[in-house]
């Protein structure tokens, strides 16, 4: 529910002057805000998990790729992008470590 939804239950507790719901309307929206900020970084770290599988799924092709053509100058891209995206699954790696610590 939204912080909108939550003040128009409050509106209408204080209307039929019920206390207890109420006060557990206004216990809920002092939480909401953590609450969506931990919703937040969670789906920050999906997206971070998805980008990560993205890199990885790239690797196998270029791996696949690799070993199926005779020696090239076309291997020495092939090298060259597959340590770019080596470097970048580990950039991907530490930003999702530091999501996880905030999590908990």
């Amino acid at each position: 529910m939204s912080v909108d939804d939550y003040l128009d239950l409050l509106n209408y507790a204080k209307a039929i002057n019920d206390g207890q719901w109420q006060a557990d309307i206004i216990e809920r929206l002092k939480n909401l805000p953590a609450a969506s900020a931990q919703k937040q970084r969670e789906e920050s770290v999906r997206e971070l998990w998805v980008q990560f599988d993205d890199v990885n799924a790239v690797l196998v092709e270029l791996f696949n790729k690799l070993r199926e053509n005779e020696p090239t100058e076309d291997q020495n891209s092939l090298k060259e992008k597959i340590w770019e995206l080596k470097l970048e699954r580990i950039r991907l790696a530490k930003r999702i470590q530091s999501k996880y610590i905030g999590i908990r």
